[in-house]
This record gives C-alpha cells, sequence and structure tokens, in this order.
C-alpha cells in the first residue's frame, strides 16, 4: 500500500492532537495503582515477545498481545496499559519489516490504540469495573465489557482508517471476525495470568506466561509449514496447469497470470538467455497487462558475470538500495523491491524471471522457494510446448518448401468458409498454380535441380502473399493461394502480377545429370486458375475444385503460361 504525504501528515496532526492528551487524560482521570516495577517489567517482556509472534490465518494476521495488554490493565489501570503499549509499539515498530514508512506506521497504531484504551476503559469504570479488585465475577463480568468494548472500538477505528486511507469500509471484512474471536479467546487466558499474579506472584510467568508463549511458538511453526504447503500445494496446481498448455506463449502467460496467486509481485519480466549470453525478453506483466513489448525495464543485451543475476539460486533485493546492485537494469518504474530466479533446465540456466513491487521487503523466503518450485515447472513447460509446436509445425508443412502442406491447406479452408458464412469476411478466393513443363525440367536437370526449383519458387510466392493470406504446397509442382476478402478482380490482378514475376525470373540450379555440374541459368512459367466465394463456389471443396479446373482449362489448355478464371458458363484465359 502506498501512503500518501497529505494521509501521512494528517496522521501525525492527529496523533499530537490525541495522543499526549489523551495519555495525560488517562493519568489524571485513571491514575496507576501502586506498581510493582519487577511484576510489570516481566509482562511488558511477554507483551513484547507476544507481538512479535502473529500467526498468518488465510491471509488475516492474528495477533495475541491482548491476553497481556488485559493482564496489565486489570492489575494497574488505563495509564499503565496506554504507556507500556506505546513503547512496546514503539521497539516493535523498528524491530520488524514492513513496506510502510516506519514513523507512519507507528502513529497510526499509537493513535488506534489510545482511543481504543481511553474509550474501553471509560466503559469498564463506567460499568462499574475496579482495577486490582480479588473478586472472580467482577473481574469477569466486567472484563468481559472490557473485551467486547475493546474489539468493537478497535474494529470500527481501522475500518475508518482503512476508509481513509484506500476507501474500503466494510464490517464484513474477515478481520473484524477474526479479531473478535481471537479477544474472546484470550480474555479467559488473560483473567487467569492476573489471579495467578495475585496470588503466586513473578511466579506465574512459569505457569502460564512461558507455557503459553511456547505453544505459541509451536503454533507460528506449524502455521507457517502449513502456509508454505499451502503454497506448494497452489505450486503443484499451478505445474499442472502448464503442463496442459500446449503452446510456447500460452505457457508462458499462464505462468505470469498464475504466479500473482503465490507471489505478491506488481510486475514481472520473463527473459530468455540465449547461449549463455544474450538476454531477451519474451513476455511482461506491467500493472497488471501481459505484454510482449515492457515500458517498465530496460537492460544491456549481454550478460555479464556482475550483472547481479545469480545462475543458480533465486535472490531476494528488499529494497531500492539493494535492487540497484543489478547493475545491467534499470527500473523505469517505481520500484522498491526485487525477486530474480534463474529458469533452469537439465541444471542449465536458460532464463531468468524478475519480478518487481513498488513496496518494500514484499518477497520473503516463503515466496522463493515458491517461484524455486515454479520455474521448475515451468522450464519443463515450455520444452514440451516447444516440442509440441515443433511436431505441429512438422506434421502441417511441408519438408522441401517450408511451407504449409495439403493438411493444412484443407483445414485453413474449411474455417475460411465458415468465417464467409458467419459473416467475419464477405468473401473468399482461392489462387492455385503450376509450373509448366516440370516434367521435362525434372529429365533434363535431375529430380533434385526440380526440387531446388520448387524451393526456389516458394521463396518467390512468399512476397505477394497478404497478411491474412496463407500459401501452402498442395502437392507435386502445384501451390495454392487462399485470399480472405479478396475479390474476382483483385485476385485475378495479383493472379497475374505473379505469372509476370515468374515469367521474367532467372533461376539458377545444379544440374544433376551434367558431368561438371557447373551451374545453370533456367527459366520457367506457371500456369494459374482463380475461383471466387460466393459467385464460383459454396463449400471449400467446390471453390478448390474449380479454381483447378480455371488452372488446366483457362491456363494448361490453353497454351500455359496464363490465368485462368472460372466462372459459370465458361473459363477465361487472361
Amino acid at each position: 500500500m502506498e501512503i500518501s504525504k497529505r494521509f501521512q501528515i494528517s496522521t501525525l496532526i492527529a496523533w499530537i492532537v490525541i495522543v499526549p492528551p489523551g495519555i495525560f487524560l488517562a493519568f489524571r482521570l485513571f491514575p496507576s495503582i501502586e506498581i510493582e516495577w519487577l511484576n510489570l517489567s516481566i509482562l511488558f517482556a511477554l507483551l513484547f515477545v507476544t507481538m512479535i509472534m502473529p500467526l498468518q490465518l488465510k491471509k488475516i494476521t492474528v495477533s495475541f498481545e491482548r491476553w497481556i495488554t488485559f493482564t496489565i490493565f486489570f492489575q494497574y489501570g488505563v495509564f499503565a496499559e496506554m504507556a507500556f503499549m506505546q513503547i512496546a509499539l514503539l521497539i516493535l515498530v523498528f524491530s520488524t519489516k514492513s513496506d510502510l514508512p516506519l514513523l507512519h506506521r507507528f502513529f497510526v497504531n499509537s493513535l488506534i490504540f489510545t482511543l481504543v484504551s481511553l474509550a474501553s476503559g471509560t466503559l469498564f469504570h463506567y460499568a462499574g469495573g475496579v482495577i486490582g479488585s480479588t473478586d472472580f465475577l467482577d473481574i469477569c463480568l466486567f472484563g468481559l465489557v472490557y473485551a467486547i468494548s475493546y474489539s468493537v472500538i478497535n474494529s470500527v477505528l481501522m475500518q475508518l482508517y482503512l476508509y481513509f486511507e484506500i476507501g474500503i469500509y466494510s464490517f464484513r471484512e474477515k478481520f473484524v471476525g477474526w479479531d473478535f474471536a481471537s479477544t474472546m479467546l484470550l480474555l479467559p487466558f488473560s483473567i487467569s495470568l492476573y489471579f495467578l499474579n495475585l496470588q503466586f506472584g513473578n511466579h506465574a510467568i512459569f505457569l502460564i506466561g512461558i507455557p503459553f508463549l511456547l505453544v505459541l511458538l509451536i503454533a507460528r511453526m506449524y502455521n507457517r509449514s502449513d502456509n508454505l504447503n499451502d503454497k506448494l500445494s497452489s505450486a503443484g496446481i499451478i505445474g499442472r496447469e502448464l503442463a496442459e498448455r500446449l503452446g510456447f506463449e500460452d505457457v508462458i502467460r499462464t505462468f505470469i497470470q498464475k504466479l500473482e496467486d503465490v507471489v505478491p509481485y506488481d510486475n514481472a519480466y520473463v527473459l530468455d538467455l540465449r547461449n549463455g549470453e544474450h538476454l531477451i525478453t519474451l513476455m511482461a506483466s506491467e500493472n497488471g497487462v501481459i505484454t510482449k513489448n515492457m515500458n517498465g525495464l530496460s537492460f544491456n543485451l549481454e550478460k555479464t558475470v556482475d550483472d547481479g543475476l545469480d545462475t543458480d539460486n533465486p535472490k531476494i533485493f528488499s529494497t531500492k538500495k539493494e535492487a540497484k546492485t543489478l547493475n545491467n537494469f534499470k527500473f523505469l518504474q517505481s520500484v522498491e523491491s526485487v525477486m530474480t530466479a534463474p529458469i533452469k533446465r537439465n541444471q542449465k540456466t536458460e532464463g531468468f524471471l524478475i519480478l518487481t513491487s513498488k513496496r518494500k521487503n514484499v518477497f520473503q523466503a516463503m515466496e522463493m522457494k515458491i517461484v524455486d518450485v515454479l520455474t521448475g515447472y515451468f522450464a519443463i513447460s515450455l520444452v514440451k510446448a516447444r516440442y509440441y509446436e515443433k511436431t505441429v509445425e512438422q506434421s502441417e508443412r511441408c519438408g522441401l518448401t517450408k511451407l504449409h502442406n495439403f493438411r493444412y491447406l484443407d483445414a485453413k479452408l474449411d474455417e475460411e468458409i465458415i468465417r464467409f458464412h458467419t459473416g467475419d469476411i464477405n468473401s473468399l478466393a482461392v489462387l492455385i498454380l503450376d509450373i509448366d513443363h516440370f516434367k521435362l525440367i525434372n529429365d533434363t536437370h535431375g529430380h533434385q535441380s526440380g526440387n531446388d526449383l520448387l524451393k526456389a519458387l516458394a521463396r518467390l510466392l512468399e512476397p505477394f502473399v497478404p497478411m491474412d493470406a496463407t500459401l501452402s504446397r498442395y502437392g507435386g509442382e502445384e501451390f495454392v493461394i487462399v485470399l480472405p476478402s479478396y475479390g474476382k478482380s483483385e485476385t485475378i490482378q495479383l493472379a497475374e502480377e505473379i505469372r509476370r514475376e515468374v515469367e521474367s525470373s532467372i533461376f539458377r540450379i545444379i544440374p544433376d545429370l551434367s558431368k561438371k555440374r557447373e551451374p545453370v541459368d533456367v527459366h520457367m512459367t506457371v500456369s494459374i486458375g482463380v475461383a471466387c466465394v460466393p459467385e464460383d463456389a459454396g463449400d471449400a471443396k467446390e471453390l478448390l475444385r474449380n479454381a483447378d479446373r480455371a488452372l488446366y482449362i483457362g491456363g494448361k489448355q490453353a497454351g500455359r503460361n496464363k490465368v485462368g478464371v472460372y466462372g459459370e458458363k465458361e473459363i477465361v484465359s487472361i
């Protein structure tokens, strides 16, 4: 969360106006009874240790310090509880990491605790409660009033704080329920510690103080392990989702999207490491948008030893100052913390993941372990996706010319016909061409020379293919161009341009059948057939068949080196 300067100043002014006068008011209205300093010091130590061991429950942080603050209140009153909470808060703020400014954290918590203590303490006394009472029922009854008012007022003030800072205000928030439940749970421990103190003095710490902390410590260790297991379980689910993705870019996109569920990043960058030397951006997520054109990071393309990227293990840079050790990288957006992780396969680093956040100390050891696991899944899924795409490409492309094959053409034509009938395109044309006297070329110069000419023709045709069109090898020496949204006149014009270009081109081959195998210049021509939807056909097979008829009747039979155009009444040669 980014805190505006205006809000920080407003919080400081509110603190100055409320906290010092509030503490003075508590001192005058609710003076403490005689203080036993050793006892209070022990309670303060228990308070501080409890405050630094909160539990994380379903993304909600639950702290248990109230079992001590309530005991201090029952023994010494509002002023002692307020004063020692301020000291504990000050120590806690400077001993724990957070993305919020230190002083702002102290002022906010100090302000809320002061108001909560004053209000709930006043209600306790107003209801008839007495500090230092030895009556069990009185402490239980008025302690319950104090605990309920403490929790309710704290929740109201927290909601007001969230509303003024980020515009969220809802008593249905889960932390409200957890706050009340934990308060009610801790009240019996607080009352027990209070009466044990009355009975056994400072020895009460051995009866309930230390055991409570030990139980809390065990719960915290289990909680951290449980949270890690939850995230590892989520990582396993993400790994399975990655394995289900077959496209290379789809794998990267899924990885970036799902990673956000377990690691709190703002921007993410996936870099490829080519030949162990050069870094290339594959994909990025910036401000929630996945893109190939990143704007928030620039870097030297050449990988260097001292650039700060660890090729073996994930690495965390908790502050902006630490992030500056990434020498070759410049963050163009606000960045306070960074995590980098190598993407490895077979113990070899083939890329890097870079995560950034606008907040300090966001990435912790747990997230680093999760990222380490996920990059492993990611690397395997990328290899699988590359292999799949290569297999698909090989099954849909001609091995000789590298153009799409008949299998792909057949499916593409059906797809384009559907697009025509659904109104996505308003017309569809097919251009089919065949090399004239190709058998004579093979017989004269050899089949390898014929193959060389097929490859050369494929390269010649590629510049003539519009962006949305498809060029395929139909079989033998025939090629097909599928032209969505092309009318008959446009297709005839394109066919004539291709015919003239082939006729005027010189193709150099090395004949297989000659003894000297010296280069030979060859001229060749093509015959072309044209047919269109909706004028000439209603489905894919009919369209291709009519284009083929135009090729042979209007092109081959008309003398070759011509463009044949299909028509309902006759096939015209151009």
